[in-house]
C-alpha cells in the first residue's frame, strides 16, 4: 500500500462565514472617552467555524473614577477570552461564564474603595456571528441594530428605569452588582446584513430614520465601515452629543452554505482504505492484529516503525463511502478524541497528512465491561460499585466539556488492569456548543445498541446529560440482573409511550439485593428524564447507601420480622413474668 500525503478533510464546510468590520470611537466634548469597541475576524477556515466573528462595545457611566479602565477591559477580555473556550461550549455558556468574571473582577475592584479601583462600572455589548446565526450579549444602554433590505431594527433593550421623576437612569451594568443578569439574543443572519453596535452618544441623539439614511452606502469593505461609523459619530455631533461616540459595524458578505454534492466532495478527499490484514503497511504502520471488523469500521492493532509504539487505527468501511451522516460522525469522532486530554478518555492522536482516512488512537489495556459482566455473573453490589463510581466520573468528562456520548454500551467500555474505567469509542457524541452548525447529523438516532440509548434520544430528541445517565443506569442493571432492562435489539418498532418502557423489578432477578437498589435503578431508566436524578453522583449514592442497609446474607429485614415463632413466643413470655412482678412489688408497697 502506497504511502500518500495530501491535506486531511475539512471538518466544516469548503465556504466559511465571511465578514467584514470597521468601527470609530471618540472621547466628543468629554475630556476622556469612557467607550471601547474591540473586535475579532479570525484568519482560519477552522476558528471562523467553530469560534466566528465577535464584536463587542461598552460605554463606562461618566461618573466613574475608572470607568474608561472598566471599558476598555471589558472588550479586550471577551474579545480574546472568548477565543480561547472550549469549541464544544455553547456560545451562551462561554458568554455566561466570561461575563461573570468580568462582572466578579469589576464588582471586587469597586468594593475595595481604592480610588485607584473605584469606580468600574460599564455598560458591555458583544456580537458573535458563527455560521448562519447571530448571538447578541447586551446589558446596560449600549444597543445592537441591524440593517437588513434597507431596514433597520434595534435587536437589544435598554437597561433603564425612571427614578422619582429625575429621568432614566441606568438599571444594569458590569461591575455594579455582585451577580450579573445580562440579556442573551439569536438572530439568523443573511448575506447582506449589516450589524451595528453604537453607544448612547451616537443613538441617544440619531433617530433610527437618521441611521437608516446615513447607512445608506457600499458597506462591505473595511475601509466602507470605518468611514460610515466616522459618519455616524460625525452626525452624532451635529445633532448636540455631548457624550461620548462609537459605532462598531460587522457586515455579513457570506454565510456557510454547501450543496449535498459539496458535502459529499469535502468529506471525500481522502480515500478509504481497503479491509487490511496482519503484515500490510499503510503510512508508517503495519498492522499486527485486527481488532474489530464490521460493515461500519475497521480497527487494527499497529505498531508504528518510526518508534514502535504500539497504536490502535481506525477506519471507516467502504459500505459507507458515499453516506454524509456517516462519514462526518467519522470526522467528529476523531476531533473529539484530540481535544478530550484525560486518562480515562481514549486519546486520538495527531497524525501527518494522509491520502487516506483514518485515525490513530492509542492502545487500551483491559478488557471490556462486556468481557467482565460475562465472567462475573451475579456479582455483589459492593463489587461493581468502584466500576460505576469510575464511568460516572469518564462519562462527566464528556459532560463538563459540553458534549453527551449518547452511545455508552459495555463494549465501549474498557476496565484497566488498575480498575480503572476507560471509554473507547465516541463516535455519536453530541457536541453542544455545535448545535447552530449546519450538520447531516441533525436528529439522527445514533448508531448504537438500542439496548442502552435513553428513550428521549430513540424518539429523535435531543441528548441531555440525563440521556448518558440513562445508558450507565442500563448497564448497572444488566451487570446486577444479568439482563438488559428493555430489550430492543430483535424489536421490529421502538416503544413509543411511557407504558412500553415498563421496567421489570430487580428483585425478580436478585432477591438476594436491597429493595433500595432496585428503586434506585428504576429512577434513573425511568422513561421521563425529569424523573431521574439531576446529577449523576446522586444514583451512585444511592447505590452506595443501599450497601449500608444491607445484612449479611441477604435483604435488610426489619427487627419485629427476625428470629422464630418460638424465639418471640419466649420472649414474650419472660416479658409477661416480668411485668407481673413488678405490678406485685406495686401493690405491696
Amino acid at each position: 500500500m502506497n504511502n500518500g500525503h495530501q491535506r486531511v478533510p475539512s471538518q466544516f464546510p469548503a465556504r466559511p462565514l465571511n465578514a467584514n468590520m470597521g468601527g470609530c470611537s471618540r472621547k466628543g466634548s468629554k475630556e476622556r472617552n469612557d467607550d471601547a469597541i474591540a473586535g475579532h475576524i479570525p484568519t482560519s477556515s477552522y476558528e471562523m467555524h467553530v469560534k466566528g466573528v465577535v464584536g463587542c462595545i461598552a460605554d463606562g457611566i461618566s461618573t466613574g473614577r475608572n470607568s474608561d479602565v472598566a471599558a476598555r477591559t471589558s472588550v479586550i477580555q471577551f474579545a480574546q477570552d472568548y477565543y480561547a473556550t472550549p469549541e464544544s461550549w455553547r456560545i451562551q455558556d462561554c458568554a455566561a461564564r466570561l461575563l461573570t468574571a468580568l462582572n466578579s473582577w469589576l464588582y471586587s475592584q469597586n468594593a475595595t474603595g481604592m480610588p485607584e479601583s473605584d469606580g468600574k462600572v460599564t455598560t458591555f455589548t458583544a456580537l458573535i456571528l458563527r455560521s448562519n446565526t447571530a448571538h447578541i450579549i447586551h446589558i446596560g444602554d449600549t444597543r445592537c441594530m441591524l440593517l437588513r433590505d434597507g431596514q433597520l431594527q434595534t435587536l437589544t433593550d435598554d437597561h433603564n428605569a425612571s427614578f422619582m421623576g429625575t429621568g432614566e437612569t441606568l438599571s444594569r451594568a458590569l461591575g455594579a452588582e455582585p451577580h450579573v443578569r445580562a440579556d442573551y439574543v439569536q438572530e439568523r443572519i443573511q448575506p447582506g446584513d449589516v450589524f451595528l453596535l453604537s453607544s448612547d452618544g451616537v443613538h441617544g441623539f440619531l433617530p433610527p430614520t437618521q441611521i437608516q439614511t446615513l447607512l445608506d452606502c457600499p458597506l462591505r469593505t473595511q475601509e466602507e465601515l470605518e468611514n460610515a461609523s466616522r459618519a455616524l459619530c460625525d452626525a452624532a455631533t451635529e445633532a448636540g452629543s455631548d457624550d461620548n461616540l462609537s459605532a462598531l459595524l460587522i457586515h455579513v458578505e457570506d454565510i456557510p452554505s454547501e450543496t449535498l454534492t459539496e458535502a459529499h466532495q469535502r468529506l471525500t478527499t481522502q480515500t478509504i482504505p481497503p479491509v487490511m490484514k496482519p503484515g500490510n503497511r499503510i503510512d508508517g504502520y503495519v498492522v499486527q492484529e485486527v481488532l474489530h471488523s464490521s460493515t461500519r469500521s475497521h480497527a487494527y492493532r499497529v505498531r508504528r516503525t518510526t518508534d514502535d509504539e504500539i497504536c490502535v487505527l481506525k477506519a471507516p468501511s467502504s459500505n459507507f463511502a458515499d453516506s454524509i451522516q456517516y462519514l462526518e460522525g467519522f470526522m467528529l469522532e476523531q476531533w473529539v478524541g484530540r481535544r478530550i486530554d484525560n486518562p480515562q478518555i481514549m486519546k486520538i492522536h495527531d497524525h501527518e497528512d494522509s491520502r487516506f482516512l483514518y485515525y490513530i488512537a492509542e492502545w487500551v489495556q483491559g478488557e471490556t465491561l462486556r468481557q467482565w459482566m460475562d465472567r462475573c455473573p451475579q456479582p455483589a453490589l459492593a463489587d461493581i460499585l468502584p466500576i460505576v463510581s469510575s464511568l460516572i466520573t469518564a462519562t462527566r468528562t464528556f459532560h463538563r466539556l459540553g458534549m453527551v456520548h449518547r452511545d455508552l454500551k459495555p463494549e465501549n467500555v474498557i476496565l484497566a488492569p488498575d480498575g480503572t474505567v476507560k471509554i473507547i469509542d465516541f463516535g455519536s457524541v453530541q457536541v453542544t456548543g455545535f448545535s447552530d452548525l449546519p450538520t447531516a447529523n441533525e436528529n439522527v438516532v445514533p448508531e448504537g445498541s438500542l439496548n442502552y440509548i435513553a428513550p428521549e434520544v430513540l424518539t429523535g430528541g435531543a441528548a441531555t446529560n440525563l440521556s448518558d445517565l440513562f445508558s450507565v443506569g442500563a448497564m448497572v442493571y444488566e451487570m446486577l440482573a444479568g439482563e438488559v432492562p428493555f430489550a430492543l435489539e430483535d424489536r421490529v418498532d421502538l416503544p413509543a409511550t411511557a407504558f412500553d418502557w415498563t421496567l421489570r423489578p430487580l428483585k425478580a432477578y436478585r432477591p438476594d439485593l436491597p429493595e433500595s437498589t432496585g428503586t434506585a435503578l428504576a429512577r434513573v431508566l425511568s422513561y421521563d428524564p425529569g424523573k431521574r436524578p439531576e446529577v449523576m453522583t446522586e444514583f451512585l449514592r444511592s447505590l452506595q447507601d443501599s450497601t449500608s442497609r444491607r445484612v449479611s446474607g441477604g435483604q435488610w429485614v426489619p427487627l419485629i420480622q427476625r428470629g422464630t415463632t418460638d424465639f418471640w413466643r419466649g420472649w414474650a413470655m419472660v416479658s409477661t413474668t416480668l411485668a407481673l412482678i413488678l405490678l406485685i412489688a406495686l401493690l405491696l408497697r
